[in-house]
């Protein structure tokens, strides 16, 4: 863990919050050197100061969720980690909820087609008080038929994560790659650095966030490594960090 203490001016403050920040960040090369941290997040800050939003565009795949910025300091900079390339992972779990959810449709319909006439009969029951309580033959296909609905939600808001995260992680990897590949067929590891960066709002006054750097390090079917630089991931306001009023 290194301890930074580098003030920057934030420039002219211009309020940035709540933009998606996405594209090319410009020349870089995969081999981390000293000050990488501090480069991306002068950049990054510097086009928020000057309302920049093309430049701001590159440097990150998450919102800055704070206000107008006047200064910022790197306060922390967390040792470097790596993980996997969850690409295929993510687009196996994406077959395996499309299964579960097909699999259950079928049940389902088979359900209901056997039931049909009772069914209605619950239907309208239910159209004419929301509240009526439904005991015998009846109550128990009630039930039956409410756990079916209540697990296809559950299949259908799963199968929308994993596609939601499979599409993030498509966009930091273009992001972080310095040209085209085909992103669901690479394979190799993902580093990540954390920084603490207290900022200086105009509204909040001084806030500390955690800036989650990435760096997609990969190579091809043919085992050629495709160049990569570190992007902006996330970036989350840390608890118990605000409360001080911008210095006068």
């Amino acid at each position: 863990m290194r301890q930074v203490r580098q003030t920057r001016p934030g420039g002219r403050p211009h309020a940035f919050a709540g933009v998606l920040l996405t594209g090319f960040l410009g020349a870089g090369a995969s081999c981390s050197s000293a000050g990488d941290e501090e480069q991306l997040l002068r950049r990054f800050f510097d086009a928020i100061s000057r309302g920049d939003t093309v430049t701001a565009f590159g440097f990150s795949v998450a919102a800055f969720p704070g206000g107008a910025v006047s200064a910022w300091e790197v306060v922390e900079i967390r040792e470097e980690t790596t993980g996997p390339y969850r690409i295929g992972e993510l687009l196996e779990e994406e077959r395996d909820s499309v299964a579960r959810r097909d699999e259950q449709f079928q049940s389902l319909y088979a359900f209901q087609q056997a039931n049909r006439d009772d069914l209605d009969r619950i239907s309208a029951r239910r159209e004419r008080d929301p509240d009526a309580a439904i005991g015998g033959r009846l109550g128990s296909l009630a039930e039956e038929w409410d756990g079916y609905g209540e697990e296809r939600r559950a299949l259908v808001r799963a199968l929308s994560e994993v596609q939601m995260a499979i599409e993030l992680e498509r966009r930091r990897t273009r992001r972080s790659l310095l040209r085209d590949a085909p992103v669901d067929y690479l394979t190799g590891e993902v580093a990540q650095k954390e920084v603490v960066v207290r900022v200086t709002e105009e509204e909040a006054g001084v806030r500390d966030y955690l800036f989650s750097l990435l760096r997609y390090d990969l190579v091809n079917q043919y085992e050629a490594e495709v160049p990569s630089r570190w992007i902006i991931g996330a970036i989350d306001a840390l608890p118990d960090s605000a409360g001080e009023p911008p210095p006068s």
